[in-house]
């Protein structure tokens, strides 16, 4: 069990209340070779992943992102909780991700083999590339940038496009994606395309921390990730 604790925000800087969801899944194949069952599940969980929303609370110098925390519906069925957490698995985001801007170190919990684990690293290094590219993201200016970095998890080197607005100067995005000059609205990832829904100040002058007085290390983390494969392979 990890425990949260909220530290006060001791500077007057401007907080957002950010609200992404999903909205794209990306399947690997084409559509077109499932059978009809396929392609009804398929759309379904598309649907559905536009009802996963993700709240980003962030500042400056720290945020603090995670799944939105809602309520089931009671008309929901088991196979409406199935199809969400179908959904949840496109983006591969972490369970939740506290960045702190002026230290360049995140911490983050992940949940491997049905299993939370805290992690504490040095902040991704993206690599990004700022492309001459703007687009109109609810009403503000968005420009484009490309980028990439290593998730151990599948032992890639993944490629990401971000959308970023300038106009919002701060350096935060959905999970670990961060370091722009401005707000990152929208990711496209390998899995999916998570966008902004809705940006208002953040009325709340507290933004919650994870205490990562248990946390793992990064080469911890990877050798942890090498020993759960290995066990699987085996098994």
């Amino acid at each position: 069990m990890f425990f949260l604790v909220s530290t006060p925000n001791l500077y007057a800087q401007t907080s957002y209340k950010v609200t992404y969801n999903i909205s794209k899944i990306k399947l690997q194949g084409s559509i077109d070779n499932l059978d009809e069952k396929g392609k009804r599940i398929t759309k379904q969980v598309a649907d559905r992943a536009k009802e996963v929303h993700y709240i980003l609370i962030s500042n400056n110098e720290n945020s603090y992102f995670q799944l939105e925390d809602t309520l089931r519906k009671e008309s929901d069925t088991p196979l409406d909780n199935m199809l969400s957490r179908m959904a949840k698995r496109f983006p591969s985001f972490n369970k939740k991700v506290y960045t702190n801007h002026n230290e360049n170190s995140i911490v983050f919990v992940r949940n491997l083999v049905n299993k939370d684990f805290l992690v504490k690293r040095d902040c991704y290094n993206f690599n990004w590339a700022i492309k001459d590219e703007s687009k109109n993201i609810l009403g503000f200016v968005a420009k484009k940038a490309e980028g990439n970095y290593y998730d151990p998890v599948t032992d890639e080197e993944l490629k990401v496009e971000a959308w970023f607005i300038p106009s919002i100067p701060l350096q935060s995005g959905p999970d670990i994606f961060n370091g722009l000059p401005g707000l990152i609205a929208e990711v496209n990832l390998k899995g999916a395309v998570v966008s902004v829904k809705k940006i208002k100040p953040n009325t709340i002058s507290k933004i919650e921390e994870i205490d990562a007085s248990k946390a793992m290390t990064q080469q911890e983390y990877e050798n942890l990730i090498s020993k759960l494969t290995k066990e699987y392979i085996e098994n």
